[in-house]
Formats: C-alpha cells, structure tokens, sequence
C-alpha cells in the first residue's frame, strides 16, 4: 500500500493524501476522513526513512538536560516537560531525542556534535543563563531552536512565563499572610530564571520595606536540603521561604522535619511549578503554576514552524500566565500563632 494507492481508493489526488499525512489542517474535512479512513482499513504506516530522505530531515526534536548523575530521576518539573512534549508530537512526523549531560564540557560537546552531524532537526533549549553560548552557537548556524525561558533578547523564539511578576506574586501572598522576615532559597546564580524569580521577591519585599535575604542551591532536593539546614539553625531563621522549585522546597521540608521544624507552623514554604509533589508534602504545598503544558503546546508548535518554514510564528516572544496555587504550607502567622 503506497500512498499512490490511498489517494485512487480514496478518489483524491496524492498531493492531498501527502498534505493529510503531513498534518496539514487545510485540507477539507470529508476529504480528509475519507483519507484517514482507508489509511484505517488498511493500517497504512508511512515510510519515515523516505520521507527523511526527500525532505533532508531526521524527523528528530532535540532536548539536552544539565544535571548530575541521578539528577534527573525523581524531578516531577522535567517528567512533565518531557510527557509534555512526546504528547504534543504524538501524530506528528517527528520524536523526542534527550540527551542528559552533567557538566559545561560535555554539553557544549553534545551541541557541538548535533551541529556537526544534523541529527535533529531543531532543538528545544531550556535553562538559559545571562550569557548563554548556546544561543550564540545556534544563531551563528542558524539552526532551528526555541528556548523555554527567557532569552533576554526579543528577537530570539521563545516561551516562557514572566517570573519577575511570579517572585512577587509569591512573595506577596506571605507578606499578605502576616509575615514579615521571609527569605529566598535559589538555584545557581547564572541561571535567568533564579534571577528573575529573585528580582521579583526582592521588589516585593522593598516595596514592604522589609530587609531581603537571599541564599544559592545548586538544583535537586538533596543539595536543597543541606543548605536549608545551614539557613534553618540560624539563630535568626526565616519565618517563611520562597524556594525555587517545588524539588527544592522537598529538600527544605526533609531539612526541617530532620531539625523538628514544623511547616508551617514554625515556617511558611512556597514553591513553584505546581507539580505532583505539591500533593505529597503533609498539608500540601503553596506552589505557583506555570502552566506548563501550555509552555510545551508553544514552544512546540513554534518549533516545527521554523523547521519546516523557516519562519517563527507570532508572537516570537510568547508569555503564559502564571497562578498561585494556595495549600497549607503557607497558612497564614495569625492563623499558626
């Protein structure tokens, strides 16, 4: 079965079975069910190496991961990344390739790789840092890519949230609860998305005239852990904590449970990402939703546009909102008390 043979059983012509098989939308309804249905009957399955050859693609969307060995394993933010992106290319003439490095040399020897030898046809980067070299290596070859997060640069394809605007959305829900000596547990001081996350808590906390204290973790709950204990046996500790991510608020409710530090009653927790965690910590913990498929669905579909355009659909930069997600880890000081 060709797809010669589809479109005479069909009575359409091949241009329009290659344009369904494709995933063109343009194609008219009756036509195209009357197409999927014989490709049905027949359980027709389209030659990928041929359609690779004649168009000059792999049918392959990168994804490189920067963490240490292990890292990766239980972090419900890059499971959801991950589900999120095979399910928007599920139907599509395309897969998910991720490649897991652990350190800045063998990731800039993966891109380095990818450029040479054009296994995937663009890439999905994310984790931007002030002066990312990634984004400069791409640009120089033009090759397809669209960053989750922010590029710090308009004219580069990107979705992501306004995370000045989360810091503070999150800062001001404890400010609003009756604290007052809150701190802030980041990740690594390069990375955009700490920093804007920090600009956010730092201008709530100085529009409340409030003294702004601000700690570093690398990623992961363990690394989180060991430093909350250092910031939980301070003789001055925070009444409450904006953490990064919901990951690294799990390595300061195992920090404080070891201490006997009770949440929230000796201190308040807000995370973010929403993620499955959030429902596993005794009380639940107060998270700011990203909207994470919504990032996926655009930075997908922009993605496969340039690709297969070589043009970025608008807006280049994309902003989904975000929404603070409220549960008991943030319970009000006057409520506790």
């Amino acid at each position: 079965m060709t797809q010669l043979d589809i479109a005479k059983q069909a009575n359409v012509s091949q241009a329009t079975v290659s344009r369904v098989l494709s995933g063109d939308d343009r194609v008219e309804a009756s036509l195209r069910d009357r197409i999927l249905a014989v490709i049905r009957e027949h359980n027709y399955q389209p030659d990928v190496r041929a359609r690779s050859l004649r168009l000059q693609r792999t049918g392959l969307i990168g994804l490189v991961l920067k963490r240490p060995h292990g890292g990766l394993a239980d972090d419900p933010f890059f499971a959801a990344l991950i589900a999120g992106i095979m399910d928007f290319l599920c139907g599509q003439p395309y897969h998910l390739c991720v490649d897991v490095v652990t350190d800045d040399a063998s990731q800039e020897g993966i891109y380095d790789e990818m450029l040479r030898t054009r296994r995937v046809d663009g890439l999905i980067l994310v984790e931007s840092e002030g002066r990312d070299e990634r984004i400069a290596l791409l640009q120089r070859d033009k090759f397809p890519f669209v960053l989750i997060g922010n590029p710090q640069n308009e004219a580069i394809a990107s979705v992501d949230n306004d995370n000045v605007k989360a810091g503070e959305m999150a800062t001001r829900h404890l400010l609003d609860g009756g604290y007052k000596r809150i701190g802030m547990l980041a990740g690594p001081q390069s990375l955009t998305v700490s920093e804007d996350r920090i600009a956010g808590y730092c201008r709530a906390m100085k529009s409340a005239e409030l003294t702004v204290k601000v700690w570093h973790s690398s990623f992961g709950f363990e690394a989180a852990r060991d430093e909350a204990i250092g910031i939980l046996t301070q003789e001055h500790r925070p009444e409450a904590l904006v953490v990064l991510d919901d990951f690294m608020a799990f390595g300061v409710v195992l920090a404080a449970r070891s201490l006997g530090i009770r949440i929230p009653d000796d201190i308040a927790l807000v995370g973010f990402n929403d993620s499955s965690l959030c429902n596993l910590i005794p009380g639940g913990l107060t998270s700011v939703s990203l909207g994470i498929e919504g990032i996926v669905e655009r930075a997908v579909h922009k993605l496969l546009a340039i690709v297969e355009t070589g043009e970025c659909p608008d807006p280049i930069r994309d902003i989904v909102p975000c929404e603070l997600c409220i549960r008991g880890s943030s319970r009000p000081a006057e409520v506790r008390a």
